[in-house]
């Protein structure tokens, strides 16, 4: 009862159900939330009538240095795609050999 559930994360890893059933019986002290598994929550969303819910936006990457950040990240994927490069940071690296085949069939040299 003296626990507070919170979540910054992603909207899906938490059953907002069940929150509101713990929260209802007084089981947990409260919840702080800046995500849902619809964003945004509509007004009458059931967690929004406790006084003990904290809800935010969800805007912790909303700044000058993370947009900057978002869009040289961006640039240098596709620079070094284009150069015939592995991108830095590539989220699935069992497409790498897909995508060098194709390229190779597009541009006759295959990326490093």
């Amino acid at each position: 009862p003296t626990a507070f559930f919170i979540n910054t994360a992603r909207g899906f890893i938490h059953d907002e159900k069940a929150l509101e059933e713990l929260l209802r019986a007084k089981k947990i002290a409260g919840a702080g939330l800046d995500v849902w598994d619809k964003e945004p929550p509509p007004t009458y969303h059931p967690l929004l009538k406790y006084d003990n819910v904290l809800a935010s936006p969800h805007t912790a990457g909303v700044t000058r240095e993370a947009r900057a950040n978002m869009g040289k990240f961006a640039a240098e994927q596709l620079i070094h795609a284009f150069d015939g490069k592995r991108p830095p940071r590539v989220i699935n690296p069992d497409v790498w050999p897909v995508y060098q085949k194709r390229y190779e069939a597009a541009f006759g040299k295959r990326p490093e």
